[in-house]
C-alpha cells in the first residue's frame, strides 16, 4: 500500500534549464567549455532556482502538517540543493540514485542544434513516439523510466511507508513517470500531457504534486488506494490548481475501438 501522503517536488531552476532553454531559441552562449565538460548530474540551481526552492519550502510548511516521516532526494546536485533549501523541520534525507533524472545518453548536456545535426534519426524516432523512443546513445525511454521507478521506489514505498507521510525531491521526467504510475495513466496520456500548453498539466520548477489516501473533504483515510492529488506551483500566484479526485479509467469495447479509430490505417488488404 502506498504512503498516506506522498509529496513530489521538482528541483528549482537549474543551470541546465537555462542553458537548454536558451539553446532552443538559438543562443548557445551558456554552453561554455566549462559547462560542456561535465555531466548534467552536477548542474546546480540558479539564483532564481534558489528563490523557488525557498518559496516551495515555505508553502509546504504552511500547508502540510510537519514533520514528514520520510525524506527522499535524487543524488543529482540540483535536487539535493533544492531539498536543503526547503528547510523542512526534522529532515533526514535519504539520497536515492534511482530517483535520478531520465538518462539522455549522448544527448545529455548537448545544445539543440547539435542534437539536430548529430542525432537526426533518433530525433525523428522520438517525434514519432516520445513515450517509447530512446534518446541517442543508450538513454532511457519514458516507458523504461516508469519501469525503473515502479520496480524500485514505488515498491519500496509500498513495503516500508504505507503508514507514513513521505516527501520526495527529484526531477521533471521522474515526476511525470511517477504520475503515470500513481494515476494509472498510459501511453496516450503521456503524449497528451507532454504536448499540453495548459499550466495545470505542466511540471514546472519546484512544482509540487501532493498525492494522498486521505479524503480532502472528510479526512477519512482510504485503506487501499490514493484518492486525490493537489498540484501547486508555489512561486506562481495563480499556481494552485486545487484537489483533483483520482479514479482508474476502465474502457468498454466501444471506447477501445474509438481509441483505435483515432489512428488511420495505411495498409488495406
Amino acid at each position: 500500500m502506498l504512503p498516506i501522503d506522498l509529496v513530489l517536488v521538482r528541483h528549482g531552476q537549474s543551470e541546465g534549464n537555462v542553458a537548454q532553454k536558451a539553446s532552443g531559441k538559438g543562443d548557445n552562449s551558456f554552453f561554455s567549455p566549462g559547462h560542456r565538460e561535465r555531466h548534467s548530474r552536477t548542474f546546480k540551481l540558479t539564483e532564481k532556482g534558489v528563490r523557488q526552492a525557498i518559496q516551495a519550502g515555505d508553502w509546504l510548511t504552511r500547508n502540510l502538517p510537519m514533520p514528514f516521516d520520510r525524506f527522499y532526494v535524487s543524488d543529482y546536485l540540483r535536487a539535493k540543493e533544492t531539498a536543503g533549501l526547503l528547510a523542512l523541520p526534522s529532515a533526514e534525507w535519504r539520497i536515492e540514485y534511482q530517483l535520478r533524472e531520465r538518462d539522455k545518453g549522448l544527448m545529455d548536456n548537448c545544445p539543440d542544434d547539435e542534437q539536430e545535426r548529430l542525432f537526426k534519426l533518433e530525433m525523428h524516432q522520438y517525434e514519432l513516439d516520445p513515450f517509447l523512443a530512446y534518446p541517442a546513445g543508450g538513454g532511457e525511454s519514458i516507458a523504461m523510466l516508469c519501469l525503473r521507478l515502479k520496480a524500485d521506489m514505488l515498491e519500496h514505498w509500498c513495503r516500508e511507508c504505507s503508514d507514513k507521510r513521505v516527501i520526495c525531491v527529484s526531477h521533471g521526467h521522474v515526476m511525470r513517470a511517477l504520475q503515470l504510475e500513481l494515476e494509472h495513466l498510459g501511453h496516450d496520456d503521456f503524449i497528451r500531457l507532454d504536448e499540453s500548453e495548459e499550466l495545470s498539466d505542466k511540471i514546472r520548477n519546484c512544482q509540487i504534486l501532493w498525492y494522498t489516501r486521505r479524503d480532502p473533504d472528510t479526512g477519512k483515510v482510504s485503506t487501499n488506494h490514493l484518492v486525490a492529488v493537489r498540484s501547486v506551483c508555489p512561486w506562481d500566484p495563480n499556481g494552485d490548481y486545487g484537489w483533483r479526485r483520482l479514479s482508474r479509467k476502465k474502457y468498454s469495447n466501444q471506447e477501445l475501438l474509438e481509441e483505435v479509430a483515432r489512428y488511420p490505417r495505411h495498409v488495406n488488404v
